[in-house]
């Protein structure tokens, strides 16, 4: 078992904003949103984190073609598609999210803090 913890990034003193897809895309040349993420963007006065997870509509759509993974993987990997399907549903429990960052004094790091001010 893993002992991976989350730690809410609110908890630690971040601030939560927001940011638009446009706005988003516009600062991240090579992390554009698609239609299965959802994105948490969290900053304090050192850095920005980006929390990307797979948003509601790619869990229904992982829930729907579950049966199917079960005849292609067969019942043999049961257990581990079943932690999977799990993780989807508790991304923040399992640590199934990715998280990036960027720190005070990169161009990102200004124009996202430039944002955050208007």
């Amino acid at each position: 078992m893993s002992n991976y913890i989350y730690t809410n990034p609110l908890d630690e003193g971040y601030k939560q904003f927001k940011l638009t897809k446009k706005q988003h895309n516009g600062l991240f040349k090579y992390r554009q949103i698609t239609w299965r993420d959802k994105y948490e963007y969290y900053y304090n006065e050192n850095e920005i984190l980006i929390h990307k997870f797979a948003n509601l509509p790619t869990i229904i759509l992982a829930t729907i073609l579950f049966p199917f993974y079960l005849l292609f993987y067969g019942l043999g990997n049961f257990k581990e598609l079943i932690k999977e399907m799990k993780s989807g549903y508790n991304q923040k429990k399992y640590g199934a999210f990715s998280v990036d960052s960027t720190t005070n004094g990169s161009d990102t790091y200004k124009a996202i803090m430039k944002i955050i001010n208007k």
